[in-house]
């Protein structure tokens, strides 16, 4: 007998949640807010996207503190792959998510907190 992989659990807030795909199915689905042991079939998978949604999304900049402010060079850590985009809306602002998948849309008013599925 040979251990292959060792799993461990993964504790989840509720605003967090990670990317899984079914090896056998291909499915890819978000768990969120629980603690999480991945079984034999399953495998994190990391969310691609473009560089400037990346630059967006790790600025980590208040939108209505910073609206006049063209340039922001701080220095962002760099993205979890597997980890559930987030981004937070702020007051009196709009988000609309685009599900590709699904071919439909939804608008998130501010103040809330978007996480985003594996299509969107």
């Amino acid at each position: 007998m040979e251990i292959i992989d060792r799993r461990k659990a993964i504790p989840l807030d509720e605003n967090e949640g990670i990317y899984v795909r079914d090896i056998k199915t291909g499915k890819v689905r978000a768990v969120v807010g629980q603690t999480y042991i991945m079984n034999q079939d399953e495998e994190l998978w990391s969310k691609s996207l473009p560089e400037h949604v990346e630059k967006l999304l790790s600025a980590d900049v208040d939108p209505l503190a910073e609206r006049n402010t063209r340039a922001h060079n701080k220095e962002a850590k760099p993205r979890l792959k597997h980890k559930v985009v987030t981004y937070r809306v702020p007051h009196n602002a709009a988000a609309q998510i685009y599900d590709y998948k699904a071919k439909r849309a939804r608008v998130a008013f501010g103040p809330d907190l978007v996480m985003l599925a594996p299509d969107e």
